[in-house]
């Protein structure tokens, strides 16, 4: 299940992947809470996503690697996981390192339902630069 989200800028991670994976509109709250590293209050791990569902299927186990706000909002729901903070990326290139070299390994495994990749290098030039012009 291919999926390829567009988002306009500006973008603020957490409320992003609560509308791609809920299917609602995010809420002023959210991107508040967005920048509150310990807040526990924002996970939807009792939320129908699409997320959910594929776990729930008999055969269900998900595994994601790259930004941390995915573990935030879904504590327990990957079966492999490394996570990196959003807050503190100075480069582009080490914290999309640290998710490309779990890649091969897990594409060579036949034990998960879907992978998310979340490359957090790529994203922040998104944010930093923002749309071509």
């Amino acid at each position: 299940m291919p999926f390829t989200a567009h988002a306009t800028s500006p973008t603020i991670t957490m409320p992003r992947v609560k509308a791609i994976t809920t299917g609602s509109i995010p809420s002023f709250l959210d991107v508040i809470l967005n920048f509150a590293e310990s807040d526990t209050t924002s996970s939807l791990s009792n939320q129908d996503t699409w997320l959910s569902q594929l776990k729930n299927r008999p055969s269900g186990k998900l595994v994601m690697y790259g930004d941390d706000t995915w573990l935030k909002l879904f504590p327990s729901m990957f079966a492999r996981a490394d996570g990196t903070s959003s807050f503190f990326v100075s480069d582009f290139t080490e914290v999309d390192d640290n998710v490309t070299r779990h890649v091969p390994w897990e594409l060579e495994q036949d034990d998960w339902t879907g992978m998310i990749i979340h490359y957090l290098g790529l994203d922040h030039i998104g944010h930093k630069s923002g749309p071509r012009r």
